[in-house]
């Protein structure tokens, strides 16, 4: 019915305006809902930044309380650095962890999860849901992933429970996966398995790809770095080796470049910035460089370029370009800062059905 022109056409649209032309005929709104265009929809769109940080006490408040606050910068060049303000968009109250294709994980109080596709402003807070823990034990940290499942085609909220042993006053030595599958709106447990010998982070998010979820980990005897990658579709746990610089590297972020996985970090023996990339089970360095007046590596941005923060208070927010080899302020002031690349997308987090072919 519509020629490959338009599609393409179409497909490189803002959500916003895409959203108006479902209102033009019934055939528009079956093309811009059909999970095909979706999914090429996604592929099309441009990256823009998330900042998520803490707001800054000018000392005029004497009942000041220090507040999370998250933006987004429209300009997906960030040539103009005008924020757009999310706070007051956001459906419920708590941590965001994502975003996940343009969808983010919500995590309010009393364990309630919430997923909002930030463009379509769509919303859905997912049944109650509490993991069975062992004999003696309560949940001491969770690590949490979302992806599509390839093979179903379907959306997958990923949570990995770390108990506490409060006989033993130590880690108990198993940990709890369970999922949570957008088609049916059902939690399930999937396995406990064995991870006394990782030091586990406290984690909202992980690096999704190519239908694998991947968290940075250590293990506990060598304190060494690990990659721990589970496949949505096979629902299984693997390990991927880090590259050799557990002695040297600080503050690793795991991360995508150009749509491959890797690290960014602070090499504290030469104090350079690098970025190592993972192809074909091989790591190789793709960046060093020495950075003064910065102390934190946040993450990778398009063409190549990281974000940092500043070592001076309050904290900027600071983009190297590496093309240029300049360092970009980008306006905001804080205490520190989470830093996330997003697609807006037209997934629909309230109906399943879409989902079917994507």
């Amino acid at each position: 019915m519509y020629g490959d022109a338009m599609v393409e056409i179409l497909s490189s649209l803002s959500v916003k305006n895409l959203l108006r032309f479902k209102c033009v005929s019934k055939s528009w709104y079956s093309l811009i809902a059909n999970p095909s265009f979706i999914s090429k929809h996604l592929k099309n769109v441009s990256t823009r930044l998330i900042v998520v940080y803490m707001d800054e006490d000018d000392g005029t408040d004497e009942y000041y309380h220090p507040t999370d606050l998250s933006c987004m910068f429209p300009d997906e060049t960030l040539a103009d650095l005008s924020v757009q303000d999310l706070d007051h968009q956001q459906p419920a109250t708590g941590v965001l962890g994502g975003p996940y294709d343009g969808i983010y994980c919500i995590f309010g109080l009393r364990d309630r999860i919430t997923l909002w596709n930030v463009a379509t402003r769509d919303s859905r807070t997912l049944p109650n849901y509490g993991p069975t823990c062992p004999r003696n034990t309560k949940v001491y940290k969770t690590s949490v992933g979302f992806g599509l499942d390839p093979k179903r085609n379907d959306y997958k909220l990923i949570m990995i429970y770390t108990f506490w042993d409060e006989r033993t006053t130590e880690l108990h030595e198993f940990s709890l996966c369970t999922i949570y599958n957008l088609r049916t709106n059902s939690w399930r447990d999937l396995v406990c398995f064995k991870t006394i010998h990782y030091c586990i982070p406290h984690s909202h998010g992980c690096t999704y790809l190519d239908g694998l979820c991947h968290w940075l980990w250590e293990l506990e005897d060598s304190k060494h770095k690990i990659i721990i990658s589970f496949d949505m579709a096979n629902e299984v746990f693997q390990e991927v080796q880090c590259p050799d610089i557990a002695s040297s590297a600080y503050m690793e972020t795991l991360d995508l470049y150009h749509d491959s996985l890797s690290l960014l970090f602070l090499n504290t023996t030469n104090n350079h910035y690098e970025i190592w990339v993972l192809k074909e089970r091989i790591w190789s360095k793709h960046l060093c460089v020495t950075l003064i007046g910065v102390e934190e590596p946040l993450g990778v941005w398009k063409n190549g370029g990281f974000f940092v923060q500043s070592d001076s208070r309050p904290r900027r927010l600071l983009l190297y370009d590496p093309n240029t080899q300049e360092m970009r302020d980008l306006g905001l002031r804080s205490f520190w800062f989470s830093v996330y690349n997003f697609k807006e997308s037209l997934i629909p987090v309230n109906g399943v059905d879409s989902f079917s072919d994507i």
